[in-house]
């Protein structure tokens, strides 16, 4: 009896030490202390995935960390205090840097209900691309910034910043004490600059007006997912595009981001979602 009493508390003992030697994870991998969801999901294998890991695209990273890295590290939105079409929101899509394994590359799609200024129509989709390394507290962890205004148009102006890969540093607002890397959309029609005092200006654009704002805008975010796994299909059923919250134009209600439709009057976001032009240069 003694020698079957102290097998069972060896068996009990290597069993509590195999529970306690599980390792904390890559800050990207949505382990111990990134909020993961602990619903245990199968892998492609049969086998068990992470319990802590919920990854409906696929993509290898947690899906609730995903849309925590967007927030977190999104730049200061300054949009002019005299816009005359606010109503908006973001679209993001968050992967592994394809050239830095170890950091994040996050592409935000800015959507407005309407472009008000000349030539306005319903819809507007501006986007811009964010290098991340988690390893740092924002703002230090936004590493580079790109934007694109007007994309396609013969308006289309391109701005950059960052401290990787030669760019220059980014401008920046001020948010409490602390001096943010800051992205402007242009008054009404929402051309997306990275440095305002050089780019947005009259004779720079297509008389494109840029405006500092004391405060950074609030905006929605969604995490739609990757092209091959959807976490999104439907922007209104989702709870975004929907009059509660101010969305007044009939045809962007029920939009798909990634049905390859035009946003309104404006671009398809689909390939907004998976542009190489939005890929920022990787962490070193």
């Amino acid at each position: 009896m003694m020698y079957h009493r102290h097998v069972k508390y060896a068996v009990l003992l290597l069993l509590l030490v195999g529970c306690g030697s599980s390792d904390a994870g890559d800050p990207l991998d949505g382990g111990a202390g990134d909020g993961g969801s602990s619903d245990a999901r199968a892998g492609d294998d049969g086998a068990l995935a992470d319990a802590a890991l919920r990854d409906d695209d696929r993509d290898g990273l947690d899906d609730a960390r995903e849309l925590a890295l967007a927030r977190d590290y999104l730049p200061f939105l300054a949009l002019s205090p005299t816009d005359g079409c606010k109503v908006g929101g973001l679209l993001a899509r968050v992967r592994p840097h394809p050239m830095s394994a170890r950091c994040v590359l996050i592409t935000y799609v800015h959507l407005f209900d309407k472009d008000c200024g000349i030539g306005g129509h319903d819809g507007d989709n501006e986007a811009f691309g964010v290098t991340v390394d988690p390893a740092l507290p924002a703002p230090q962890g936004i590493r580079a910034v790109k934007a694109i205004s007007h994309q396609g148009t013969l308006c289309e102006r391109q701005s950059s910043c960052g401290d990787v890969g030669g760019l220059t540093a980014c401008q920046t607002l001020m948010k409490g004490a602390v001096a943010w890397p800051a992205l402007w959309s242009s008054r009404n029609k929402h051309g997306g600059y990275v440095n305002r005092t050089s780019s947005c200006t009259t004779f720079a654009t297509c008389i494109d007006t840029c405006e500092d704002n004391t405060t950074a805008q609030a905006r929605e975010i969604v995490n739609v997912g990757e092209p091959a796994q959807h976490l999104v299909s439907n922007l209104s059923t989702q709870g975004f595009i929907t009059a509660a919250n101010g969305w007044t134009s009939a045809g962007l209600m029920n939009y798909d981001p990634w049905g390859g439709q035009d946003f309104g009057g404006a671009g398809k976001v689909s390939e907004d979602l998976v542009d190489p032009a939005f890929v920022t240069p990787g962490c070193p």
